[in-house]
């Protein structure tokens, strides 16, 4: 319903102040159409055959005899390069002769009927050579069954230091260590993947559920090398994506482009529930190993991190994802010494991707757990151990960059404080009296970098946005950046309203056409707002400068470094970031000693977003965000069998939290303005994940009186570490 009347013009000094979403009444009331709601006439459905094995090398085929309308797509029907380019060119579109995971691509067999595909699909006889599978991070260290890929497993061995750390450990008064282990985690999105692929003029369309129409038309282009004329995508009404729909779509959308090249018809295919939960890219598994050098005050000398990430079969983001983790290893404390290794480990599961927080919150959960385990190994208050290393500005980072803004995080700290009662909680719950209910609450501590990494937004996304002002004065948001429900076709009209002193009435942003918007980048790493909002605004005073009634006006806009960020690649030093969004989480909770359930009572969470474009759109990424922290926590546990298979099958068994499961959050933002983000805004998509499973944990500690290391934490894990320490 993009056309509904909201007829609201934006004050630009009450920017923050909520407005009707724009595309609210038409998915509360059901009008919206996703990919699996539009028909495409004369289109064939597709299935993809999938391995079978886990690991092994394609020995022979026997292919059915097909009905006619029938086909069958495969590595020999690519025109172009049977590689998808994601960051590398490892991952084939259709397997060539090796498999690296249970379920891995071979065939998409396509026709008129559904019914008959699965028959053919039962038809179809691959036989293998199968190998010793690696499906965890330990068997591939270990290179079983050989190396999945180089040499060493390793996609990335990263390294950071500073400060001179074994001067440090060695005249240490004492070392304290400690490991932590975070498990896979599914997005879960409301709409599972779903794209059309439609051959016209000579070129191929792709119609779809996605987050980079960019990231796919590239793909596809590849694919398809000059047999094809253009490549155009269309990103559909997206219910949903968390980073899960950054990646998948390319590794959908290049055989499907092939199937239309070859059938000369249109192909969808829209995957069920079960299949997008056995097959697509989940959050990565960590293992982090901590230790830290303490004088004879138990302050903090010095650090070595160790992180280490379970890639999958193929490389899909694991390297960009692993950066930021390491970026974010210490955290928002300033520590005199550091050394940092990150891996990026080959592994015979299905490929890791893109998730909230890309990294953070793995790195985060380590961080914020070890120095709870310190301050309680010391009979501290967590917050007060912690706050004495806290970084402010001025300060140098990890990578040796520079924390620009001013870093407020005492006033954070003392509004969570008025909001949830932890000092005065904490004290209590340390003296209460064992029963077999205890309770607990905890708090986390953690920033976020905003945007790409380093100079990843010049030199790599060179990010380009549009106006378009129309003969009859209304002006078109020109963007590749999508809504998939967190409101910038919302928001990015407020900036133009406010800046131009239009109603929003007259403003038009629709979902991205690569033939129409320019390209402003992915929809990913909390950019959307800061980065290509941030080129909105800007453009939109260029516009408020030539603007003439009844005049059609076109503007671009193209993103710079903001002044005095710099970076080097090649050592992975200098301003990972050119800003960074903070937060502060408080979790309270009650653990039943007979049962080992744990219930959340309370959940609070305190931002500096810099300044909040909608104050509503931002609450309510603050309420989802920290509902999927708090699943990470202590509920979604997704685990893998000797197959490198999903044990948790389907929504009746992998457990997400819903609206009865955990208490609203009580929020707040900080206004502390950026002065490249639009209005003063950062990003903070991802900040409001970052941090709540920390929380959880260091509240489920205080209860139980033990350390909890590893999540999921629910009731078996705590079972076994009551069990293991008695």
């Amino acid at each position: 319903m993009e056309s509904m009347t909201i007829e609201t013009r934006v004050d630009p000094l009450k920017i923050g102040s909520p407005i009707t979403r724009v595309d609210g009444s038409a998915k509360a009331v059901g009008d919206a159409l996703y990919i699996a709601d539009v028909g495409y006439p004369d289109a064939l459905f597709g299935r993809f055959y999938r391995s079978s094995i886990t690991r092994g090398t394609i020995e022979s085929v026997s292919l059915p005899d097909l009905p006619a309308g029938y086909h069958i797509i495969s590595k020999h029907d690519v025109p172009g390069h049977n590689r998808v380019p994601l960051i590398t060119l490892d991952w084939p579109v259709f397997a060539d002769r090796e498999v690296r995971y249970l379920g891995q691509i071979i065939f998409l067999v396509v026709g008129p009927d559904p019914a008959v595909l699965d028959d053919l699909l039962n038809a179809i006889d691959v036989r293998y050579a199968e190998t010793p599978a690696a499906v965890t991070i330990d068997e591939a260290l270990a290179l079983h069954g050989g190396p999945v890929h180089g040499a060493d497993n390793l996609y990335s061995d990263l390294h950071l230091e500073h400060g001179d750390v074994e001067a440090a450990f060695a005249r240490a008064a004492r070392v304290f260590e400690g490991t932590y282990q975070t498990g896979f985690q599914e997005q879960l999105y409301l709409e599972p993947q779903g794209l059309v692929a439609i051959p016209e003029d000579g070129g191929i369309t792709i119609h779809g559920s996605l987050q980079c129409p960019y990231y796919v038309k590239h793909a596809v282009e590849h694919a398809m090398g000059s047999a094809v004329s253009k490549v155009r995508v269309i990103q559909a009404t997206t219910g949903g994506g968390f980073g899960g729909k950054e990646d998948y779509p390319e590794i959908m959308g290049t055989p499907l482009a092939v199937a239309a090249f070859k059938t000369g018809r249109p192909v969808k295919v829209i995957l069920d529930r079960s299949e997008d939960l056995a097959f697509t890219s989940k959050r990565h598994p960590s293992r982090t190993r901590i230790k830290t050098a303490l004088d004879e005050s138990d302050t903090i000398t010095a650090i070595d991190i160790d992180i280490q990430l379970d890639g999958g079969a193929y490389e899909s983001y694991t390297t960009i994802v692993l950066m930021r983790a390491i970026f974010t290893s210490t955290g928002v404390y300033n520590i005199p010494a550091a050394r940092v290794r990150g891996r990026g480990i080959a592994t015979n599961t299905v490929p890791s991707g893109a998730f909230r927080g890309f990294g953070a919150p793995q790195a985060i959960f380590a961080i914020e757990t070890h120095l709870d385990r310190i301050a309680r190994s010391i009979a501290v208050d967590p917050l007060e151990y912690k706050r004495q290393f806290f970084l402010k500005r001025g300060d140098k980072t990890v990578t040796h960059g520079t924390i620009r803004e001013n870093v407020v995080l005492d006033r954070m700290i003392e509004k969570i404080g008025e909001l949830s009662g932890y000092p005065a909680k904490r004290k209590a719950y340390a003296t209460a009296d064992g029963g077999p209910v205890r309770r607990g609450i905890g708090i986390s501590v953690f920033n976020h970098g905003c945007g790409f990494t380093g100079d990843g937004e010049q030199k790599i996304i060179k990010a380009e946005v549009g106006l378009r002002k129309t003969a009859d004065d209304r002006v078109e948001i020109l963007v590749a950046n999508i809504d998939m429900g967190q409101g910038p076709h919302t928001t990015f009209r407020k900036l133009v309203s406010a800046t131009l002193g239009i109603p929003i009435e007259q403003i038009v942003c629709q979902n991205p056409d690569t033939d129409r918007v320019p390209n402003s980048g992915p929809t990913v790493a909390s950019r959307t707002m800061m980065v290509v909002g941030y080129l909105v605004q800007e453009a939109a005073k260029k516009l408020k400068t030539q603007w003439q009634s009844g005049k059609a006006i076109e503007i671009q806009e193209h993103y710079q470094m903001p002044p005095g960020v710099s970076w080097d690649q090649a050592t992975l030093t200098g301003d990972a970031y050119a800003v960074f969004g903070w937060g502060v989480n408080v979790i309270e909770v009650s653990v039943d000693t007979r049962t080992w359930e744990t219930q959340v009572t309370g959940a609070w969470g305190v931002y500096d977003v810099g300044k909040a474009i909608d104050e509503l759109v931002v609450h309510g990424q603050i309420q989802g965000g920290m509902s999927q922290a708090l699943g990470y926590g202590c509920l979604e546990k997704l685990q893998v069998d000797r197959d490198g298979r999903f044990m948790q099958a389907s929504m009746a068994d992998y457990m997400i939290p819903t609206s009865v499961d955990f208490p609203r959050t009580v929020a707040a933002t900080i206004d502390n303005p950026y002065p490249y983000g639009p209005f003063g805004a950062k990003g903070m998509g991802e900040i409001v994940h970052d941090g709540g499973h920390a929380a959880l944990v260091s509240a489920i500690a205080q209860a139980i009186g033990r350390d909890v290391c590893r999540i999921p934490a629910g009731p078996e894990t705590l079972w076994e570490i009551m069990r293991d320490e008695a």
